[in-house]
């Protein structure tokens, strides 16, 4: 990874972990990986997952517990031209924020921590509100036939790509496309350029 856009920051990586509304888990199982999307909620740096309790992926893990899992943020776009009036193709790019953690997952039991991590995942999904709170004795037979695993990262990294290492030049140029093309996720991108710029 590229220093430049290697993020140490532990408050931005949990911002990221945090809005992400899906990532990927990978795991592997015989030599053969095995990648799925999956809703998920943050908790103390951990990440929850919730699901049934048989599958192929609950098979794999209880037979080899190391995991990555992967969040992507995906920002503009940036076509080569927005960087030279060259003809040359390599400039072309995408500007994202990553999120890597790599680590063990662990199936969780305890009741009482299930509860709280599902009424977490609800409060990141259905932010509204509009029902009880897990804690309700209502949910005691949907709570013990749900499947929680964690993922707890022993090692994590980060990554930005939001041109951090254009000179002035080129972040003027593409900062001019940016502002011509002009959507929300331009102005949004525009934005965090010009932001990490000024640390």
């Amino acid at each position: 990874m590229r220093k430049v856009y290697e993020i140490k920051d532990k408050d931005l990586i949990k911002d990221i972990l945090v809005s992400a509304e899906y990532g990927t888990l990978a795991i592997c199982m015989d030599n053969k990986p095995y990648s799925l999307p999956l809703n998920f909620v943050e908790i103390e740096g951990e990440i929850f997952v919730h699901g049934a309790q048989k599958g192929k992926k609950i098979e794999i893990m209880k037979n080899n517990n190391y995991a990555s899992f992967s969040v992507v943020e995906s920002y503009s776009l940036l076509p080569s031209y927005f960087s030279t009036d060259d003809g040359r193709a390599s400039p072309a790019t995408h500007m994202f924020k990553s999120v890597i953690l790599d680590g063990q997952i662990e199936f969780v039991e305890d009741y009482v921590q299930k509860a709280n991590a599902l009424e977490l995942l609800m409060q990141k999904y259905q932010k509204e509100g509009g029902y009880k709170p897990l804690n309700d004795a209502i949910y005691k037979k949907i709570i013990n036939a749900t499947c929680l695993y964690k993922l707890d990262p022993q090692e994590v990294s980060a990554k930005f790509h939001l041109g951090q290492d254009y000179n002035e030049e080129r972040f003027k140029r593409v900062k001019e496309h940016l502002l011509q093309r002009g959507t929300q996720k331009d102005l949004d991108t525009l934005k965090l350029m010009e932001s990490l710029r000024r640390k």
